[in-house]
């Protein structure tokens, strides 16, 4: 919660001493620097949380030498294909802010996996004071160096200066062993087994989320892009916060419970989606009715067209709030093919939608496409869970009857004025 207040402060203020297109090129830079890492992605946090072995200094020594070497890795092919990228969207600053953003990626490498373990025995409070402490410090810096510069450098320098901040917390604010390079090669194997599919289902999340910004990129252009990515973030700042509780609370629960009480997984589940879906259906609805007034009152003239895009992508995010709220059951369970074959569905859908979207209808069809994804997934979702016995049509049912009735409601006036 304090992460996205930060974030939407941040915003209120940069927007106003920054100019549209910076948004919109930090968002392709950004989407750029997160493929990457997540299309080299072997899930080693997560293998740290899950694994038996997650607590012995062999295995998770020998994790952060793999993170570290796989970090230099994604800023080195950054650098390489910085030139590409800055000639195929006609952008030349992207030559020199994707390898210094990419560096980002080597800091984040470096981090101690004392993150990882904290996670793991769920003593959150001090990992979120770090994250939220150094993202505090980032954002200060970016205020200050727009206030001062007024370019998209603000930006850059801030994102690095608050990743540095989050590293060296970790190692010296921390309790425990210090990392060391380590090389065992039965962790290294487990780590391969239970990361392919991670690998596959980072890929495919990439493609889901941030992916999606580089087609958009090609399609609007940046300063559009900087209006949807405006309205994608306030619609999506919810699920945001209930997917960093699925990951730091939610799924080490879930995993433990896989492994002493499996018997109580369905009832605690029960009560966790309960909880994430009511305020998070809550405040799409809000955005459905009154986004526009709301982006209004936000942000200055120069991104107005933000507010229909958000009230459109609102409709989407009602069905976000009841389907994502299963998120990390599948992982929990060790079902990560699975989770695999949801994402394949999600992205198929999403870069299908975008597609069709815009030849037919343009701009109006690619935010349409985009809050149609949670719609058109969900029936997916029902099956798969029922199967496993998760499926909670008591509490899925009513939402969903709710939602379809708030768009039939508003979607003609909405989708005529995006």
């Amino acid at each position: 919660m304090s992460s996205q207040a930060l974030r939407l402060g941040g915003n209120l203020i940069l927007t106003r001493l920054l100019f549209p297109e910076a948004f919109g090129l930090m968002a392709i830079v950004q989407s750029v620097v997160f493929g990457l890492v997540m299309l080299s992605d072997i899930g080693i946090v997560t293998s740290i949380i899950h694994n038996k072995r997650g607590s012995e200094a062999v295995f998770v020594n020998t994790a952060w030498t793999m993170r570290v070497i796989q970090s230099v890795i994604i800023w080195v092919v950054l650098c390489m294909l910085a030139p590409l990228l800055a000639a195929f969207y006609a952008q030349p600053m992207l030559t020199s802010l994707l390898p210094v953003v990419g560096f980002g990626s080597v800091l984040g490498g470096l981090a101690s996996t004392k993150l990882a373990l904290i996670n793991r025995s769920l003593a959150l409070r001090k990992l979120v004071l770090i994250e939220v402490g150094s993202q505090a410090i980032g954002l200060l810096m970016m205020i200050l160096w727009a206030w001062i510069d007024h370019t998209i450098w603000s930006l850059v320098w801030g994102g690095l200066i608050g990743g540095f901040v989050k590293t060296a917390a970790s190692h010296f604010l921390l309790e425990g062993a210090h990392n060391k390079f380590a090389w065992d090669r039965d962790s290294v194997k487990e780590l391969f087994v239970f990361g392919q599919w991670m690998l596959v289902s980072s890929i495919l999340t990439f493609f889901a989320g941030e992916g999606n910004k580089l087609l958009l990129g090609a399609f609007l252009g940046v300063k559009v892009l900087s209006f949807f990515t405006l309205a994608s973030g306030m619609s999506s700042m919810f699920w945001q916060i209930a997917q960093q509780v699925n990951t730091k609370v939610l799924f080490p629960a879930y995993a433990e419970l896989v492994r002493e009480r499996p018997e109580r997984l369905r009832e605690v589940a029960a009560r966790s989606r309960l909880l994430l879906i009511v305020p998070g259906w809550l405040i799409a609805l809000f955005f459905v009715l009154w986004g526009d007034h709301f982006m209004w009152l936000l942000y200055d003239q120069r991104y107005a067209e933000s507010g229909n895009m958000l009230r459109m992508l609102a409709m989407g995010a009602m069905m976000w709030a009841v389907g994502g709220a299963y998120n990390g059951l599948l992982w929990a369970k060790g079902m990560v093919k699975l989770s695999t074959v949801i994402l394949v569905a999600e992205v198929a859908i999403q870069w299908i939608g975008m597609m069709v979207g815009y030849h037919f209808l343009g701009e109006r069809g690619v935010v349409l496409s985009a809050a149609a994804v949670a719609w058109l997934l969900y029936p997916a979702q029902a099956y798969i869970y029922a199967k496993l016995d998760l499926w909670e049509p008591k509490i899925d049912l009513p939402f969903i009857a709710l939602s379809v009735l708030v768009v039939a409601l508003n979607f003609t006036q909405i989708f005529n004025h995006v």
